[in-house]
Protein backbone atom coordinates (compact mmCIF):
# COMPACT_ATOMS: atom_id res chain seq x y z
CA UNK A 1 0.00 0.00 0.00
CA UNK A 2 1.46 3.49 -0.79
CA UNK A 3 0.87 6.94 0.55
CA UNK A 4 0.72 9.91 -1.17
CA UNK A 5 1.46 13.28 -0.31
CA UNK A 6 1.00 16.42 -3.40
CA UNK A 7 -0.64 19.36 -4.20
CA UNK A 8 -2.03 20.24 -7.90
CA UNK A 9 -2.46 24.01 -8.32
CA UNK A 10 -6.04 25.09 -9.24
CA UNK A 11 -7.68 21.41 -9.70
CA UNK A 12 -6.34 20.12 -6.34
CA UNK A 13 -7.40 15.60 -6.16
CA UNK A 14 -7.59 13.70 -3.29
CA UNK A 15 -4.57 11.05 -3.16
CA UNK A 16 -5.43 7.86 -1.23
CA UNK A 17 -4.12 5.26 0.03
CA UNK A 18 -4.63 3.01 -2.63
CA UNK A 19 -4.36 6.14 -5.55
CA UNK A 20 -8.60 6.79 -5.51
CA UNK A 21 -9.26 8.75 -8.57
CA UNK A 22 -12.79 10.47 -7.79
CA UNK A 23 -13.67 12.63 -10.86
CA UNK A 24 -16.89 14.46 -9.54
CA UNK A 25 -14.70 15.82 -6.93
CA UNK A 26 -12.07 16.96 -9.38
CA UNK A 27 -14.20 18.66 -10.99
CA UNK A 28 -15.73 20.43 -7.82
CA UNK A 29 -13.21 21.04 -6.41
CA UNK A 30 -11.18 22.59 -8.95
CA UNK A 31 -13.60 24.68 -10.15
CA UNK A 32 -14.06 26.13 -6.82
CA UNK A 33 -10.34 26.25 -6.18
CA UNK A 34 -10.46 30.12 -7.94
CA UNK A 35 -13.85 30.84 -7.30
CA UNK A 36 -14.00 33.52 -4.28
CA UNK A 37 -16.59 32.63 -0.96
CA UNK A 38 -19.88 33.72 -1.34
CA UNK A 39 -22.99 33.28 1.02
CA UNK A 40 -26.34 34.76 1.22
CA UNK A 41 -27.80 36.75 3.97
CA UNK A 42 -30.83 34.88 3.58
CA UNK A 43 -29.91 31.99 4.26
CA UNK A 44 -29.26 30.37 7.57
CA UNK A 45 -26.17 29.16 8.01
CA UNK A 46 -25.69 25.44 9.17
CA UNK A 47 -25.24 24.89 13.44
CA UNK A 48 -21.26 25.38 13.48
CA UNK A 49 -18.97 23.91 16.49
CA UNK A 50 -16.10 26.16 17.92
CA UNK A 51 -12.65 25.94 17.79
CA UNK A 52 -9.97 28.25 18.87
CA UNK A 53 -6.77 27.93 17.50
CA UNK A 54 -4.36 29.19 14.18
CA UNK A 55 -3.05 27.39 10.55
CA UNK A 56 0.22 28.50 9.26
CA UNK A 57 1.67 28.09 6.01
CA UNK A 58 5.07 29.38 5.35
CA UNK A 59 4.66 31.97 8.29
CA UNK A 60 1.47 33.18 7.37
CA UNK A 61 -1.13 32.19 9.86
CA UNK A 62 -5.00 32.48 10.11
CA UNK A 63 -7.44 31.58 12.83
CA UNK A 64 -9.35 28.67 12.75
CA UNK A 65 -12.89 29.58 14.51
CA UNK A 66 -15.70 27.45 13.45
CA UNK A 67 -16.03 23.45 13.49
CA UNK A 68 -17.73 21.24 11.89
CA UNK A 69 -17.89 16.95 12.04
CA UNK A 70 -19.51 13.87 9.98
CA UNK A 71 -19.67 10.60 10.29
CA UNK A 72 -19.15 9.40 7.32
CA UNK A 73 -19.26 5.58 4.97
CA UNK A 74 -14.96 4.81 4.47
CA UNK A 75 -13.93 5.22 1.25
CA UNK A 76 -12.64 2.01 0.50
CA UNK A 77 -15.05 -0.06 3.06
CA UNK A 78 -18.24 1.38 3.51
CA UNK A 79 -19.12 -1.07 5.97
CA UNK A 80 -16.39 1.20 8.24
CA UNK A 81 -17.31 4.71 9.30
CA UNK A 82 -15.07 7.67 9.61
CA UNK A 83 -15.48 11.00 11.82
CA UNK A 84 -14.96 14.09 9.17
CA UNK A 85 -13.62 17.60 10.83
CA UNK A 86 -13.32 20.41 8.97
CA UNK A 87 -12.29 23.54 10.68
CA UNK A 88 -12.86 26.81 9.01
CA UNK A 89 -11.67 30.80 9.52
CA UNK A 90 -15.14 31.35 8.40
CA UNK A 91 -18.71 30.06 8.53
CA UNK A 92 -20.04 28.08 5.97
CA UNK A 93 -23.51 28.80 3.52
CA UNK A 94 -26.77 27.70 4.41
CA UNK A 95 -27.22 24.73 2.64
CA UNK A 96 -23.33 23.94 2.25
CA UNK A 97 -24.26 20.65 4.52
CA UNK A 98 -27.26 19.57 3.04
CA UNK A 99 -27.54 15.94 1.36
CA UNK A 100 -23.55 15.67 1.25
CA UNK A 101 -21.78 12.45 1.60
CA UNK A 102 -18.36 13.92 2.04
CA UNK A 103 -17.87 16.80 4.90
CA UNK A 104 -15.53 17.92 2.38
CA UNK A 105 -18.07 18.68 0.09
CA UNK A 106 -19.00 21.79 1.67
CA UNK A 107 -15.81 23.31 1.10
CA UNK A 108 -16.73 24.44 -2.38
CA UNK A 109 -17.62 28.02 -1.93
CA UNK A 110 -14.83 28.80 0.80
CA UNK A 111 -11.06 29.64 1.62
CA UNK A 112 -8.60 28.61 4.76
CA UNK A 113 -9.80 25.60 6.16
CA UNK A 114 -8.04 22.35 7.62
CA UNK A 115 -9.84 18.87 6.77
CA UNK A 116 -9.31 15.66 8.58
CA UNK A 117 -10.90 12.11 8.58
CA UNK A 118 -10.22 9.70 11.73
CA UNK A 119 -10.75 6.13 11.12
CA UNK A 120 -12.67 3.62 13.70
CA UNK A 121 -9.80 3.34 15.63
CA UNK A 122 -9.44 6.75 16.59
CA UNK A 123 -6.33 7.30 13.86
CA UNK A 124 -6.32 10.36 11.94
CA UNK A 125 -5.67 9.30 8.27
CA UNK A 126 -6.21 11.90 5.92
CA UNK A 127 -5.44 15.65 6.30
CA UNK A 128 -5.93 18.53 3.74
CA UNK A 129 -5.13 22.17 3.92
CA UNK A 130 -6.20 25.41 2.07
CA UNK A 131 -4.34 28.15 2.89
CA UNK A 132 -4.16 32.00 1.18
CA UNK A 133 0.01 31.26 0.96
CA UNK A 134 -0.30 28.09 -0.90
CA UNK A 135 -1.29 30.08 -3.32
CA UNK A 136 -3.75 28.51 -5.00
CA UNK A 137 -2.63 25.11 -4.32
CA UNK A 138 -4.37 22.41 -1.69
CA UNK A 139 -2.06 20.58 0.20
CA UNK A 140 -3.26 16.69 1.01
CA UNK A 141 -1.69 13.79 2.93
CA UNK A 142 -3.86 10.56 2.68
CA UNK A 143 -2.65 7.44 4.87
CA UNK A 144 -0.92 9.29 7.66
CA UNK A 145 -1.23 13.00 8.58
CA UNK A 146 1.83 15.31 10.12
CA UNK A 147 -0.69 16.80 12.48
CA UNK A 148 -1.34 14.71 16.01
CA UNK A 149 -4.94 14.06 17.04
CA UNK A 150 -5.59 14.07 21.05
CA UNK A 151 -9.26 13.21 21.41
CA UNK A 152 -11.34 14.71 24.65
CA UNK A 153 -14.78 13.73 23.87
CA UNK A 154 -16.32 11.08 20.96
CA UNK A 155 -19.73 10.74 21.22
CA UNK A 156 -22.68 9.78 19.01
CA UNK A 157 -23.94 13.51 19.14
CA UNK A 158 -20.73 15.10 19.67
CA UNK A 159 -16.87 15.12 18.49
CA UNK A 160 -14.40 17.13 20.22
CA UNK A 161 -10.20 17.48 20.39
CA UNK A 162 -6.99 19.02 19.05
CA UNK A 163 -4.65 18.62 16.13
CA UNK A 164 -1.61 19.73 16.67
CA UNK A 165 2.24 19.66 14.87
CA UNK A 166 4.86 19.58 17.29
CA UNK A 167 6.97 21.49 15.00
CA UNK A 168 6.90 23.18 11.40
CA UNK A 169 6.64 20.49 8.61
CA UNK A 170 7.56 20.48 5.43
CA UNK A 171 4.35 19.51 3.27
CA UNK A 172 4.94 19.68 -0.37
CA UNK A 173 7.63 22.36 -0.38
CA UNK A 174 5.64 24.37 2.35
CA UNK A 175 5.97 24.87 5.81
CA UNK A 176 3.38 23.62 7.80
CA UNK A 177 1.49 24.15 11.48
CA UNK A 178 -1.62 23.29 13.12
CA UNK A 179 -2.46 24.57 16.63
CA UNK A 180 -6.17 24.20 17.47
CA UNK A 181 -8.90 22.82 19.52
CA UNK A 182 -12.48 22.07 18.63
CA UNK A 183 -15.98 21.05 19.92
CA UNK A 184 -18.49 19.76 17.38
CA UNK A 185 -21.95 18.44 17.06
CA UNK A 186 -21.77 15.36 15.26
CA UNK A 187 -23.76 15.12 12.03
CA UNK A 188 -24.80 12.14 9.75
CA UNK A 189 -23.70 12.31 6.33
CA UNK A 190 -26.35 11.02 3.47
CA UNK A 191 -26.06 7.44 2.89
CA UNK A 192 -25.76 6.80 -0.77
CA UNK A 193 -28.01 4.81 -2.65
CA UNK A 194 -26.93 1.23 -3.70
CA UNK A 195 -25.40 0.86 -7.03
CA UNK A 196 -27.49 -1.48 -9.63
CA UNK A 197 -25.84 -4.94 -9.88
CA UNK A 198 -26.70 -8.46 -11.30
CA UNK A 199 -29.72 -8.84 -9.07
CA UNK A 200 -30.60 -5.37 -8.52
CA UNK A 201 -30.53 -4.15 -12.46
CA UNK A 202 -29.96 -5.32 -15.84
CA UNK A 203 -26.68 -6.16 -17.05
CA UNK A 204 -25.23 -3.74 -19.96
CA UNK A 205 -23.81 -4.64 -22.94
CA UNK A 206 -20.18 -5.63 -23.34
CA UNK A 207 -19.33 -1.82 -24.62
CA UNK A 208 -21.52 -0.64 -21.86
CA UNK A 209 -24.19 0.38 -24.24
CA UNK A 210 -25.73 4.06 -24.19
CA UNK A 211 -23.51 4.86 -20.98
CA UNK A 212 -20.40 3.26 -22.49
CA UNK A 213 -20.28 5.73 -25.60
CA UNK A 214 -21.23 8.87 -23.46
CA UNK A 215 -18.35 7.36 -21.34
CA UNK A 216 -16.15 6.70 -24.55
CA UNK A 217 -17.32 10.98 -24.98
CA UNK A 218 -15.94 11.75 -22.04
CA UNK A 219 -12.69 10.53 -22.84
CA UNK A 220 -12.75 11.98 -26.57
CA UNK A 221 -13.31 15.02 -24.97
CA UNK A 222 -10.45 15.19 -22.45
CA UNK A 223 -8.19 13.73 -25.60
CA UNK A 224 -9.35 17.03 -27.42
CA UNK A 225 -9.41 19.61 -25.22
CA UNK A 226 -12.89 20.03 -25.86
CA UNK A 227 -14.70 22.01 -23.05
CA UNK A 228 -17.97 22.33 -24.89
CA UNK A 229 -18.17 18.40 -25.25
CA UNK A 230 -16.84 18.18 -21.83
CA UNK A 231 -19.57 19.91 -20.50
CA UNK A 232 -21.96 17.68 -21.94
CA UNK A 233 -20.60 14.29 -20.42
CA UNK A 234 -20.81 15.44 -16.76
CA UNK A 235 -23.69 16.48 -14.44
CA UNK A 236 -22.03 17.91 -11.95
CA UNK A 237 -23.19 21.67 -11.65
CA UNK A 238 -19.63 22.92 -10.69
CA UNK A 239 -18.91 21.87 -14.03
CA UNK A 240 -21.57 23.39 -15.82
CA UNK A 241 -21.28 26.86 -13.70
CA UNK A 242 -17.37 27.13 -14.33
CA UNK A 243 -15.77 29.30 -17.12
CA UNK A 244 -14.36 27.87 -20.21
CA UNK A 245 -10.78 29.22 -18.17
CA UNK A 246 -11.37 27.10 -15.25
CA UNK A 247 -12.41 24.00 -17.16
CA UNK A 248 -9.13 24.59 -19.69
CA UNK A 249 -7.28 24.13 -16.32
CA UNK A 250 -9.40 21.55 -15.03
CA UNK A 251 -9.34 19.54 -18.60
CA UNK A 252 -5.40 19.00 -18.20
CA UNK A 253 -5.73 17.43 -14.80
CA UNK A 254 -8.72 15.10 -15.70
CA UNK A 255 -6.02 14.12 -18.62
CA UNK A 256 -3.28 13.35 -16.78
CA UNK A 257 -5.57 11.70 -13.89
CA UNK A 258 -7.48 9.25 -16.49
CA UNK A 259 -6.58 6.46 -18.11
CA UNK A 260 -6.68 6.79 -21.43
CA UNK A 261 -6.44 2.81 -22.45
CA UNK A 262 -9.48 2.36 -20.22
CA UNK A 263 -12.10 -0.20 -21.94
CA UNK A 264 -15.01 -1.14 -20.33
CA UNK A 265 -15.53 -5.24 -18.66
CA UNK A 266 -19.13 -4.85 -17.28
CA UNK A 267 -22.16 -2.59 -16.07
CA UNK A 268 -25.50 -2.57 -14.60
CA UNK A 269 -28.61 -0.43 -15.55
CA UNK A 270 -31.50 0.06 -13.16
CA UNK A 271 -34.43 2.68 -14.56
CA UNK A 272 -32.43 6.40 -14.85
CA UNK A 273 -29.01 5.04 -12.94
CA UNK A 274 -26.47 2.83 -14.77
CA UNK A 275 -22.68 1.95 -13.58
CA UNK A 276 -20.24 0.84 -15.52
CA UNK A 277 -16.43 -1.39 -14.20
CA UNK A 278 -13.32 -0.20 -16.18
CA UNK A 279 -10.18 -1.45 -16.90
CA UNK A 280 -6.86 0.91 -17.68
CA UNK A 281 -3.41 0.97 -16.56
CA UNK A 282 -1.81 4.58 -15.30
CA UNK A 283 2.58 5.07 -14.74
CA UNK A 284 2.32 1.03 -16.10
CA UNK A 285 0.35 -0.06 -12.82
CA UNK A 286 -3.39 -2.00 -13.32
CA UNK A 287 -6.24 0.84 -12.74
CA UNK A 288 -9.74 -0.41 -11.73
CA UNK A 289 -12.89 2.39 -12.56
CA UNK A 290 -16.39 2.79 -11.58
CA UNK A 291 -18.26 5.22 -13.22
CA UNK A 292 -22.14 6.21 -12.12
CA UNK A 293 -24.46 7.64 -14.51
CA UNK A 294 -27.90 9.34 -14.76
CA UNK A 295 -30.40 9.55 -17.33
CA UNK A 296 -31.85 12.85 -17.92
CA UNK A 297 -34.15 13.80 -21.26
CA UNK A 298 -33.00 10.35 -22.54
CA UNK A 299 -29.05 11.17 -22.57
CA UNK A 300 -26.53 9.07 -19.98
CA UNK A 301 -24.26 11.41 -18.06
CA UNK A 302 -21.36 10.91 -15.70
CA UNK A 303 -22.31 11.69 -12.22
CA UNK A 304 -19.49 9.76 -9.95
CA UNK A 305 -15.96 7.98 -11.51
CA UNK A 306 -13.39 6.55 -9.23
CA UNK A 307 -10.28 4.99 -9.94
CA UNK A 308 -8.23 2.56 -7.68
CA UNK A 309 -5.57 0.06 -7.90
CA UNK A 310 -7.87 -2.60 -6.21
CA UNK A 311 -10.48 -4.08 -8.22
CA UNK A 312 -14.26 -3.54 -6.89
CA UNK A 313 -16.22 -6.40 -5.32
CA UNK A 314 -18.49 -8.42 -8.16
Amino acid sequence: MCYKRFTLKNHPQEATPLGLITLFAAIVIFAAAIAGPHSSAAQARPVAGEASGTLTVDGKSIALRYSYAMAQPNTFDKGKTDIAVLLTEDPLAGDALKDIEDLRDATHEIHGWAYFKINDQGKPIHEVIDHPAAGGNVLMMSGFTHAEFAPKKMKKSKVAGSFTTSKAEDFVGHKYEIKVDFSAPLLQAKRPEPLPDAKTGKALPRDGGEPGKAYMAYLKAIRDNDIAALRKTNLASKMQNATDEELKRGIEFLAAMTPADAKVTRGYVKGDKAVLYLEGTQEGEKQYGTVEFAREKKAWYIVKENWSNTPPGK
